[in-house]
């Protein structure tokens, strides 16, 4: 089994290994595909893994190519030999926890992401493969606000996004927010006036998993 990473701290990287990190358990190669010089966007990553190419993705021993960080971690979940399940162990839990992932993820982290998307450092990221939208910076920046403000009301009371674990749902927009807030690239994601989502992400950021998810997977995990 081959994790396809990159050798830059992108949001969507850093998810799966902050993943990784926290969930233990797991064995598999890895790879690591050049984001900065864009060998995603090559005609090798994209017929023979991923026509998207989009990064990360996971070839499984038997060929099948799984894309989509919450698909893999997901898969990681299931196979895990041991630790603690991050998607839930029972279906009332399960159902809880992707409804929350969702929520974070439509409510948050598409809309910052879309307002990058919008700067001309995505311009110059980008270079052409992707379609940018940079007249609607100032709606995603409000979506991305609304849903941090609600965010910070559904914290009260709570150590983490779906309960008093970290689940996939901190995992994810964690995996996000963290790897912006540490390239400076959205400065008004942090604000202080929400004292619950800061208070959330100094629990993260204490984490040991945090600390080493900016950086490139090693070759081959056994964790």
């Amino acid at each position: 089994m081959i994790l396809y990473d990159a050798n830059a701290p992108g949001p969507n990287p850093v998810v799966v290994r902050l993943f990784v990190h926290e969930r233990k358990g797991l064995r598999f190669d890895v790879e690591t595909i050049d984001l900065i010089g864009l060998e995603n966007r090559r005609p090798a990553y994209l017929q023979n893994i991923n026509a998207r190419g989009e990064v990360p993705a996971l070839r499984l021993d038997s060929g099948t190519i799984i894309t989509e960080i919450t698909a893999i971690c997901g898969y990681f979940d299931e196979i895990a030999r041991e630790g603690r399940h991050l998607f839930g162990d029972t279906p009332e839990e399960r159902a809880v926890i992707h409804m929350w992932t969702r929520r974070v993820y439509l409510e948050i982290v598409l809309p910052f992401v879309s307002w990058w998307r919008g700067t001309e450092a995505a311009e110059s990221a980008y270079r052409g493969h992707r379609i940018l939208m940079p007249e609607a910076r100032r709606s995603h920046r409000l979506l991305a606000d609304s849903g941090l403000n609600q965010l910070d009301d559904d914290l009260e009371g709570r150590h983490f996004i779906a309960g008093d674990d970290v689940t996939m749902a901190d995992i994810l927009l964690y995996g996000f927010m963290g790897a912006n807030i540490a390239t400076g690239e959205i400065p008004w994601i942090a604000a202080p006036q929400r004292p619950n989502v800061t208070a959330w992400l100094e629990r993260m950021a204490a984490r040991p998993s945090s600390s080493l998810m900016m950086e490139s997977l090693a070759a081959r995990i056994d964790n």
